[in-house]
């Protein structure tokens, strides 16, 4: 155990610039709008994004420690393994997910809502002041 942590960790250190590459590549694809946000109902509808972010798979395990990401597991199950990927390999750099409800509107006298992301890196907060 303690040496798969070392290689982890060694993983972790030694490509820093492939590994904002990486997220740089995950936030275009989510063509993030001008708040850094991007609701949930629009990428689970948008197929081509959901594609993209997975065939990044094997890109992504080549810089990051990905033995804590879901999708990567195949004993683990999850609903939607494009979110998992995007948030652990984000959060790994930095990045922060700020998710709110939003209602987006109402079917037959029920409101519909989703999830609103805000995914913006630590020290743009430090540049935005």
């Amino acid at each position: 155990m303690k040496f798969q942590v070392e290689i982890n960790s060694h993983i972790e250190l030694k490509y820093p610039v492939e590994r904002e590459d990486i997220c740089n590549r995950i936030i275009s694809i989510l063509d993030l709008d001008e708040k850094h946000s991007i609701l949930l109902n629009e990428l689970e509808k948008d197929i081509a994004k959901q594609i993209k972010l997975l065939y990044m798979r094997d890109d992504i395990k080549q810089f990051f420690d990905v033995s804590c990401v879901s999708p990567y597991n195949p004993a683990a199950t999850c609903m939607r393994p494009y979110m998992n990927i995007l948030r652990g390999i984000l959060r790994k750099q930095g990045y922060i997910f700020e998710s709110s409800p939003i209602l987006i509107g109402f079917k037959d006298g029920k409101p519909i809502s989703t999830s609103k992301y805000k995914i913006y890196k630590t020290d743009y907060l430090n540049y935005q002041l």
